[in-house]
Formats: C-alpha cells, structure tokens, sequence
C-alpha cells in the first residue's frame, strides 16, 4: 500500500524559521508524511556513519548502489551523494522533530485525531517503542523502502524489516541496543498485543536478522481506515440503536433501575479501574436492550460476540478474545459477550475464565456479558472490578402495556393477555414482532394496523425454531374432532390448553407468579400402550394453541460423553423457547428413569443429567409433555412435579368404533359390506393399529381399481395382527377371503 496525494510526499529539506507559524494537522496522512521524513534522516544518518554496505549479490542485477539509495530517500535534492556530515545531518534530525513535536501539540489542542499519538497512548508505547514500530510500517506505506532496507541488509532479497535493523537506526551504543532487544521479546507491549510480529519459520537464522511485519489491523487504524480485523469481523455484530424502530412506551421499572445502577458504577469505576458487568438472567430478560441502553448514555459504539460460538468455531479462543478486545480498544467501544457461562464450561473453563479478566484489566473500557448461569468463577482483583445485576424478563404488566402502546387500541386486551400467555418475549422483541406484522398489512394501507392474525404470524416467524438434528418439527393435523378419548381424559387435555391460554392473566395481571417458587412452566405426563393418542393429543394441544411442536430424538440427545447430554438438552430448550414451542419427549422414560444408586462416575452423571432435566423444565416457559409406554419405570421426582399425568387408556369397544368411523377421508370409497361395527366388536385394536388398517386397506383397493371392502380390511386387519404377533382367526378371515 503506497501513500498518495500531496501529504504521501517526503520533504527532503527541514523546517526552517520561515515556517514557525505552526499548523495543526490535517489528519493521519500529513502527520505520517512528516514522521516518514524523520524515519529517512534517520536512514541518511545510519548510512553516513558508514553501517551500510553495497549488497554483494552473486546474481548483479540485484543489487543497489548508494546513489539509488540517495535517489530514494532524497528524489527532489539537488545533491549528488549523501552527506557523510552526520554532525549536519542529526542538526537536520532535530529540526524536524522539534517541527513534529509542535504540530502534534497544536493537534492536540485543536482536537484533531492522530491514530498514531491515539495508538501510542492505547497500548502505554514508549517514544523508541513507537520508533520500532515506524520502521516496520515505512516498507507498508511506501515501496521504495523494500530496496533501502534490502541495501542495509546487504541482501536484496530481504526487504522487511528485522530486529537488528530497527535496533540499529535509533541505537548506537551496545547498551542502548540491548535494552532496545527487551522491546522486541514476546511479552513487551509490541509483541504482547500483537502490534509487530516476529518470523519465527526461519529458527536457523539469528534473532537480529529475522523478518517483522506491522500487523495489517494496526496498519489500516494508523492511516485512518474504518475497518475492523478479518480475523475476527464475523463473529461481531454491532449493537443497533433501534431508533427506527417505533416507541413503545417505557422498557419497565426493572429496566431502569438496572440501567442506573449500572450506569453509577461505570461512573464509580473511573482512572485504571475497569468495569466487568455480569448481566444474570434468562432468555427473554432484556439484557440486549440494557446493553444497547447502556451503550447509548455513554456514547460508545458496541462490538457484540456469542461466546459460546466463539468457543466453538475451532479457533484459539485466547487469541480470538485478545483480537476483540484490542478492536474495541482501536475503535473506542464497549464490548458485550453474550452467553458467557456457556463459554466458560468444562473443562477449560479455568484458562478461559483467566484469558477473559487478563483482557478486561489490559485492553477494558467498558465490557458487559450476560449468561443464565451464575456467577461461579473466581473473582476477578485489580484492576477489574465485578458487577452482577440480576435480570428479571420483562413481565406481563410492561410487555401489555408495550402492545397496548403499539397497537393504539387496534387489538383487544383479551387477545392481547393470550397472546402474551402463548408468545411471552422481551418489549424490545415485540417492537420487532410490531415491525414485522406492520410488513404483512396489504401495500398502501401504511394508516392501517396489523390485525391480531398477522400479529400471531409475525410472533410465529419471528420466533421460529431452526432446524436442528435433536428434534424434529411436526406439522400438526389432527383437531378435537380427530380425537377419541373418554370424558376425562379430554378435560383434562382441554384445561392444559386453557391454563396454556390465561397464563398471562393468572400469572401477570393477578401476580400469581410471586407465590411460586417454580417457573410458569406448564409440564404433563402421558402414559399409556402404544396407539393409544398420545402423539396425536399432543398434536391437537399444539394446533389449538397455534404454537410448533418439537418431537425429541433421545438417540440424538443422550450421550456417552460424560457433559453431552446435558449440552444437547440446553440448545434444545434454547431452541424451543424462541418460539415458546411444546416440546414433546416421546418414550421419556429412557431418559428419565428412576435414578439409580451411585456406583461410579457414570452413575453419579446420569442422576446428574436427570436432576438437569428436571431443572430446565421448570425453568422453560412453554409446555413440556412427556410421554411413556411404562409409567412404572419413571422417576418419582418427575410425576410428583407434573401438573397434569394424562393416562390414555386402550380403546373399548364404543371408542373403538368411533375411531374406525372418524379415520376416513371423505374421498375414500366404502363399499356396501363394509361393517365398522364388526371390525370394532371383533379386533380389539389400538387407535394406531385401525389408522395402520385402514391405510392398508386404501391401498389395496387402489390397486384393484376398487372401492374399500370387507375384504380389504380384513387382510389389512390380519397382515396388523400378525404384525403384533398376535393370533389370527383364519376362518374369520376365510369369510370374506
């Protein structure tokens, strides 16, 4: 990269009286135009004192003369060679040091930005420090120093700058030279913050004489480039102010007063002392927007990173954290780390935890996390300074008045109440949900509000689960019409779809959740054998509620690998709770068996996985429905804390019945000897054996280009039972064979 335009050029002449009405600068150019003009009086003079030599270089062609090098450093003098007066050339030196020394402080009073003075300060660089530096950025600014520095080599094929090089321009006693040496080591700020580094692929050629290279970063902030480093830009995302977004009236008490206390403690935290705020809650408890709050009483830009993604991309998390911090120190911003309980689990939680505050008392100005877990590191000592603000999610009282002010009386409380029982989520979510619902109006009716359908929609898409290999989506098709239960069992279906509805009423408005020690999770047990209704209760629940539902995989969930299971169970609540969806175990007792007595470590780990289960369950605000074919087998600790066990019994014969009568399309053909009163008195089947019947039963008389018959179901009927192992009445079946 050369410099262009008139500030890239190098004055050959110094300063003279005539120019004693000093200028500030312009800006970075002009200012690292003039230090470019001292970094090549310093060359002259290394060259005069007579420490450099013509290349011998065997090929010729490579090779550079003095003069070439005059030619370079000195394109506009009228002087033929360069002076060997260095008594002349170190009086030229100190003018215009003295020149850049007044123009610097005229800067700085006149509040122009020089990213070098700003580098120099960020990093507590000494005047010889930021020399070094200089030299190693001359051959990034400008080309023609890749022939000097290969002629000060005496080879040209080296044409960066080493250690020795750099050494030698400032130094020129041995005892100024080996002091310099501890400027360069791996733990002096240069090295340590990755400003310069060192070649280390050459360990066979001296320390001196290997290659250092600036840092590209480094290079775009000194000459002014907005820009952020490669190596970390896509795992930052900058905090917006949301100030296109429209007002929604106050965030909350709670909001507030965190904000307050936060905003005295930055204040209280001033000189070396350095802000850490642990931001303590669950999913939905605003901690994004007390951020971005935050970020904007300071006036400070914020460079957001998940932790945990940062942990799991395969890159050296040390390196990449020391990378973001030095990027907020560069671009003067707040740094907030989402997730960082997740970052900091076993097992290199430790080393993690210490790369974290290692950062934070180095390169902190102002640095938020957030995590549900708490606190449970060590403290932090001086500099850092910890604060853990506990979070609450904003509650039912502040997100009705946040859709009440948004809506401008366009939508009904009632609607709103269920809405915020089946959608809980943040104020600064639902002015995203408002946005995307005001999308879905029809083009020019920018006056009309979105009605509480498109709301729901909006809500559905704006919280919808991703994909992912640890559950599986199920559409729902299934109504209460599809579902044959007796009295009971379907009341108590009904009252978790109702208790589902007026949680937020119950909850909320008549401040029920103050009298419980548990979460407002809503949390059911179905038992009961095989096709019996289970999956296609669940089903309806969800389609009555218009929410998703999640089938599990246990085989995905449950891991050998002692910490896995529970990482599984976390990202599958986490995933869920976005879009508040019913999370449906089936065959739970798998994983959630009677706790066994501890006989070795996986023992103890299993009743550990089962105890966290337990846990996120309470904690997750949506509808947890386990279902099992061996009631017998589950943990008194689980049906103790289910507020409803469903238990679906095996068919009789009238329900049975009903089933046969309701498992039909319209569409389906049914021929004149059809007996579904026969086929309910004489098979005694589950609800999914008659489905699995008569599916067969359809594609068999498809086959024959004919309508369903007694004949069709009942090879249907036999293939099911055979199926099962169960014993078949031949001569039943002869009848209609």
């Amino acid at each position: 990269m050369s410099m262009s335009g008139p500030s890239a050029s190098l004055p050959q002449q110094p300063p003279t009286a005539k120019r004693d009405g000093v200028l500030p600068y312009s800006g970075a150019h002009e200012h690292l135009a003039d230090v470019l003009l001292r970094h090549d009086w310093l060359l002259k003079r290394h060259i005069a004192a007579g420490q450099a030599r013509k290349p011998a270089d065997i090929l010729g062609f490579a090779a550079i003369s003095e003069l070439e090098v005059q030619r370079l450093l000195d394109e506009r003098s009228d002087s033929d060679a360069i002076s060997a007066d260095v008594a002349a050339i170190d009086r030229a030196l100190q003018q215009v040091e003295r020149h850049v020394s007044s123009r610097v402080e005229q800067s700085r009073m006149h509040g122009v930005r020089l990213p070098l003075i700003e580098l120099a300060a960020f990093f507590d660089l000494t005047a010889r420090e930021v020399d070094l530096l200089i030299a190693c950025l001359a051959v990034e600014l400008d080309r023609r120093y890749e022939r000097v520095y290969g002629f000060l080599h005496d080879d040209m094929s080296r044409r960066l700058a080493s250690p020795g090089l750099a050494i030698g321009l400032y130094c020129e006693s041995i005892d100024d030279q080996l002091s310099a040496r501890a400027l360069l080591n791996a733990q002096a700020p240069l090295r340590y913050y990755r400003l310069i580094e060192v070649a280390e692929d050459n360990t066979t050629m001296p320390w001196l004489s290997r290659s250092m290279r600036i840092d590209e970063r480094i290079v775009s902030f000194l000459v002014g480039e907005r820009t952020m480093d490669s190596r970390i830009a896509r795992h930052v995302t900058p905090l917006d102010d949301r100030a296109d977004l429209p007002d929604a009236g106050p965030c909350g008490r709670d909001h507030d007063e965190s904000l307050d206390r936060i905003m005295h403690f930055i204040a209280a935290a001033q000189g070396r002392r350095k802000p850490l705020i642990y931001l303590h809650g669950g999913r939905h408890s605003g901690a994004d927007a007390l951020v971005r709050s935050a970020a904007l009483q300071l006036g400070m830009p914020v460079l957001t990173v998940d932790a945990e993604l940062l942990a799991d991309t395969g890159t050296d998390f040390e390196h990449a954290l020391s990378l973001l911090f030095r990027e907020g120190l560069l671009s003067q911003s707040a740094i907030y780390l989402r997730n960082l309980d997740r970052a900091l689990e076993q097992p290199l939680a430790t080393s993690r935890h210490r790369a974290l505050l290692r950062a934070v008392a180095e390169m902190g100005s102002v640095v938020f996390t957030s995590g549900e877990a708490t606190w449970c590191w060590q403290l932090p000592a001086e500099p850092v300074v910890l604060r853990i603000v506990e979070l609450q999610p904003d509650g039912v009282i502040d997100q009705l008045r946040a859709w009440q002010a948004l809506s401008n009386g366009a939508l009904d409380d009632t609607d709103l109440h269920r809405l915020i029982s089946l959608h809980p989520m943040s104020v600064p979510a639902i002015r995203d949900v408002w946005r995307m619902a005001s999308v879905l109006v029809a083009a020019g009716d920018e006056d009309t509000k979105p009605t509480m359908e498109q709301v729901k929609q909006a809500c559905r898409a704006f919280g919808g689960t991703p994909v992912s290999t640890l559950a599986r989506r199920i559409v729902p098709k299934h109504d209460w019409n599809d579902l044959v239960l007796p009295p009971a069992q379907l009341e108590q279906l009904s009252a978790i779809c109702s208790q589902a509805k007026h949680s937020s009423i119950v909850y909320g408005s008549w401040s029920f959740e103050r009298k419980l020690s548990l979460g407002r999770g809503l949390n059911a047990l179905f038992t009961g054998t095989p096709g019996t209704g289970k999956t296609m209760a669940a089903e309806v629940i969800a389609a009555d509620l218009g929410v998703e539902i999640l089938k599990i995989d246990l085989s995905q969930i449950v891991s050998k690998y002692i910490g896995e299971t529970e990482k599984n169970l976390r990202q599958l609540f986490d995933q869920a709770a976005s879009a508040n969806a019913i999370l449906f175990f089936d065959e739970a007792d798998a994983l959630l068996g009677k706790r066994s007595d501890v006989k070795d470590a996986h023992d103890r780990y299993a009743n550990t996985e089962t105890a966290y289960l337990l846990q996120k369950m309470e904690e997750y605000p949506g509808i947890t429905i386990l279902a099992t074919n061996l009631p017998q087998n589950m943990d008194a600790a689980f049906t103790r804390r289910m507020r409803f066990i469903v238990d679906f019994p095996f068919p009789e014969e009238e329900h049975r019945l009903r089933i046969w009568q309701s498992v039909w399309p319209a569409e389906v053909p049914l021929g004149p000897d059809v007996d579904l009163s026969l086929l309910a008195r004489q098979f005694r089947l589950s609800g999914g054996s008659i489905r699995n019947v008569a599916l067969a039963a359809a594609f068999l008389a498809a086959e024959q280009s004919q309508d369903v018959s007694m004949r069709h179901l009942m090879r249907a009927t036999k293939r099911e039972l055979q199926k099962m192992g169960r014993l078949v009445n031949e001569e039943e079946h002869r009848r209609y064979g």
